[in-house]
């Protein structure tokens, strides 16, 4: 056993960590800044469907530990057992012991297994963050795979079918809700998704409930998926895929209080309830919505590196002008072509929080003029307050330029941008990179119309000018 000092611990080496530890090491050059992670090599977490299509191969989805060390970290191999917040030490499996000044818990998540019958057979698997286990996955399980069903229609179930049919591997995606993508998307959006995954022969099972995964002849691999009302499906594999829960165990033992949600509580400056010399981020760390400040389950890479970058300028005094505002929800993805792509409130999520909503939409092409080679559709959707017109969320379909359009309605969103800044938006313009008027301002223009409609507004009154 051997006894080390260290100013900064981070447990964990995903996206919060490491965005944590670089962070940390460039706003506290002074410090002495440790990430600890069991994983020799990480996997980008975003990119882990893409291994079994895309990508071909584990080893072209590795995280670089470069930017670390770059900033004046350091990184080692190891499993933390014990956490004594008394003593401010951490214990390793192999019984070395690490004192610290800071810590920082970004232990991740586990997923979530269903209670149903027959999750033990061989065959079923989930996608786990490990290097490798993935690698197995794919050199073993995968190869033997003529047909998968995948539980769940979010957005790793959405993209492992899409992925996994490049193969020659007949795909079923089963899904509880009426629509894939559902909880994240409004219903046009989901419908587009689903027309795209089926023009590929993906098949797909909603408003379907598993009851049970059933053995084949042998009794030890799954051979079936029991879907209530419906006669059984034969698959060869199946991959579950409904969602994670925050991997707490060192922070329940350690005291620190747990919200509802299961993550570890914080507040704005990603610190611990019970110490402020103990930080949680990303999929550990509990989330509250932007607007509503209700739990909110954004479990995204992005959103955890956010998470990094705001505790890693607090660790030694906090810096007012960077805290946790909440969780907007960004995300994106791709089909074959057809890019989708979501911010902050859908119109199902406004009108249930009870805001009334202005909507504003837009199509246009995304080069000018539209005879330009590889021209694709945007369409723009953006969600407003009807009272205050500010900016609640937005949605797009569209081709290459989707990811960041998205990315600049979540910006908008988390400036508090109102339909009249939004509308007022200066934005460069070339023919082979984008429309001649942003989607987002022509969104909002749409929904500025609708607003000043009579008799939506009341200062518009009497007959229209001769």
């Amino acid at each position: 056993m051997t006894e080390s000092t260290t100013d900064i611990l981070i447990v964990g080496g995903g996206p919060a960590g490491m965005m944590t530890g670089i962070t940390a090491a460039q706003f506290s050059p002074h410090k002495k800044v440790l990430v600890i992670r069991p994983e020799t090599d990480a996997v980008i977490p975003c990119g882990i469907p893409y291994i079994f299509g895309t990508l071909g191969g584990t080893d072209e989805d590795m995280a670089g530990r470069a930017p670390l060390l770059a900033a004046g970290g350091q990184l080692r191999m190891g499993t933390v057992q014990k956490i004594d917040r008394v003593a401010h030490s951490v214990t390793l499996a192999d019984g070395d012991v690490i004192h610290w000044e800071r810590l920082v818990l970004a232990t991740g998540a586990e997923n979530f297994i269903p209670p149903i019958p027959g999750t033990h057979l061989e065959g079923v698997f989930s996608i786990h963050k490990d290097y490798d286990y993935l690698d197995r996955l794919f050199s073993t399980l995968i190869p033997q795979i003529k047909k998968l069903a995948i539980i769940g229609g979010g957005f790793i179930g959405v993209e492992f079918a899409d992925e996994i049919r490049k193969r020659g591997i007949e795909v079923h995606i089963v899904e509880m809700l009426p629509h894939l993508m559902q909880a994240a998307f409004d219903l046009d959006a989901c419908a587009a998704v689903e027309k795209q995954l089926q023009a590929h022969d993906v098949h797909i099972h909603t408003g379907a409930r598993v009851e049970a995964l059933l053995p084949d002849a042998s009794g030890k691999r799954v051979g079936q998926v029991q879907i209530s009302g419906q006669e059984a499906l034969t698959v060869d594999a199946v991959l579950i895929a409904i969602g994670t829960r925050p991997q707490v165990v060192l922070a329940r033992d350690m005291g620190l209080t747990l919200s509802r949600s299961g993550g570890v509580w914080v507040d704005a400056f990603q610190r611990s309830r019970e110490d402020p010399d103990i930080f949680a981020v990303g999929d550990c760390a509990h989330k509250q919505d932007f607007f509503t400040r209700k739990a909110n389950h954004a479990m995204i890479a992005s959103q955890a590196a956010a998470e990094g970058r705001i505790a890693g300028m607090n660790l030694y005094g906090l810096r007012q002008l960077r805290y946790n505002a909440g969780s907007v929800s960004v995300y994106a993805s791709e089909i074959d072509g057809l890019a989708f792509g979501v911010a902050g409130l859908t119109q199902h999520q406004a009108e249930q929080e009870g805001f009334p909503i202005l909507i504003g939409e837009a199509r246009l092409p995304d080069h000018h003029p539209a005879s330009m080679p590889n021209t694709t559709e945007i369409y723009c959707r953006i969600i407003f307050a009807a009272d205050s017109l500010q900016i609640l969320g937005g949605q797009i379909l569209g081709g290459a330029t989707t990811g960041e359009l998205v990315n600049t309605i979540g910006l908008a969103i988390q400036m508090h941008a109102s339909a009249p800044d939004l509308a007022s938006m200066q934005f460069g313009s070339q023919p082979r990179l984008t429309p001649s008027l942003h989607p987002l301002v022509a969104a909002t223009g749409d929904a500025l119309r609708r607003h000043y409609e009579p008799p939506l507004h009341p200062c518009i009154t009497g007959a229209p000018h001769a």
